[in-house]
């Protein structure tokens, strides 16, 4: 295995301790709620606080690891995880449990950007496509194997250690990517504090294209999280058991993870590939409407789990398109920043409306959204298009201007 492969590799394997450490609250949740004295509303701000701090610390994550060197911060992100899952499974109140969420919440966020940044730096091409495809199904796949391991040792062992794993899964990615992971070549090096913390290295260019670039994989990912949030609701309300609905929804994300992997395979051998991402959207909204609709919801979550998961790898994949590798960290930042406001916005709006139209409304969102996605992934292009043909024309006039010999 080449050294790049590698790295990805251990990158991969840390990131999942972030989807790992992100489902470990609700994996306990009853054992925890009895041993804090939380309500519902307390324990689901808790799981929701793991994301929060997105808005506020990706664009400076992206930043630092611009001066200080992406994986020296990716590391620092790794501490932060451990010592808040640490703290977290040693808290003695609702108080202390929010910072050691917060704590580890702003690791998770410096993690995400940075790591993607990283593998971007590490492939070029249609291989991308396939390296991303990787790195970002560590997040489904973390929260699977939470799923399957911290429930059961919190009923055996106590919810504290439950809690307590989620940092041992931090400390072991922090081993793995200090071990493993070198600079790419084509990365350039940290600048210290010659660089500053500014923004200035973006071109007007790059900001115009992060304006519209940074919109497909927000509106695809919103659309996911609500479903995920409320397609159980919705089919327990349609007359199914909460077993029967957990199962669906659980068979869905399977295939999503499926769906993620082949997309990256597929993507990085179709000769048109953003043809493929606006079919598997466009069939994905449609699955989303029929169960909406009322139809029997086992076909359509199988078409849209395989199907929906197909593009996944070419959205997240945007920034690398058109950002420079000196401006890539503060790119990212601006990204990841766009994303996870939309993400805390999007799902709430998604909840007011099922409170006041019902499930259905809330799946209809959520279709709309992910036929957002295609047509601003269509609007993105035309804007590379525009660009390359006002860089192309700035060209020419230069070359006209020259002397002749």
């Amino acid at each position: 295995m080449s050294p790049r492969w590698q790295a990805l590799l251990a990158l991969t394997l840390a990131r999942a301790a972030m989807g790992f450490q992100y489902q470990s609250v609700a994996a306990v949740a009853p054992l925890m709620a009895e041993g804090l004295g939380l309500d519902k509303a307390r324990l689901g701000w808790l799981i929701g606080l793991y994301l929060l701090p997105g808005v506020a610390f990706a664009l400076p994550g992206g930043l630092l690891g611009r001066r200080f060197g992406d994986k020296r911060l990716v590391l620092v992100a790794l501490v932060l995880m451990a010592a808040g899952g640490l703290w977290l499974a040693r808290a003695g109140s609702y108080a202390e449990a929010n910072l050691a969420r917060f704590t580890a919440g702003i690791g998770a966020v410096m993690l995400n950007v940075l790591m993607t940044k990283m593998v971007t730096d590490l492939f070029e091409g249609r291989e991308r496509l396939l390296a991303l495809s990787v790195l970002i199904n560590s997040w489904p796949i973390g929260i699977g194997l939470a799923l399957l391991v911290i429930g059961p040792l919190g009923a055996v062992a106590g919810w504290r250690w439950g809690l307590f794993s989620s940092a041992l899964f931090a400390a072991i990615g922090f081993v793995l990517v200090a071990a493993v992971c070198r600079p790419a070549p084509a990365a350039p090096p940290a600048e210290g504090a010659a660089s500053g913390l500014g923004l200035g290295v973006l071109t007007r260019v790059e900001w115009r294209l992060l304006a519209v670039g940074s919109l497909p994989w927000l509106l695809y990912n919103a659309a996911f999280q609500i479903v995920m949030s409320f397609l159980p609701s919705f089919l327990v309300g349609g007359g199914r058991s909460i077993a029967q609905a957990g199962s669906l929804v659980a068979l869905n994300t399977v295939l999503l993870v499926v769906g993620v992997q082949a997309g990256g395979l597929l993507l990085k051998r179709a000769a048109h590939p953003d043809r493929l991402c606006h079919l598997s959207m466009i069939a994905w909204c449609a699955s989303l409407l029929f169960i909406a609709g009322g139809s029997a919801p086992l076909p359509w979550l199988v078409i849209g789990g395989l199907l929906g998961g197909l593009p996944a790898a070419a959205l997240v994949s945007v920034p690398g398109e058109f950002l420079r590798p000196e401006s890539r960290n503060a790119g990212m930042g601006v990204f990841f920043t766009i994303y996870y406001f939309g993400c805390a916005v999007l799902p709430t709006l998604a909840g007011a409306l099922y409170d006041a139209a019902g499930g259905a409304a809330a799946l209809w969102m959520a279709a709309a959204l992910a036929l957002g996605a295609t047509l601003m992934l269509a609007g993105f292009r035309g804007a590379m298009a525009a660009s390359r043909r006002s860089t192309a024309a700035g060209r020419n006039e230069l070359k006209s201007e020259r002397p002749l010999p």
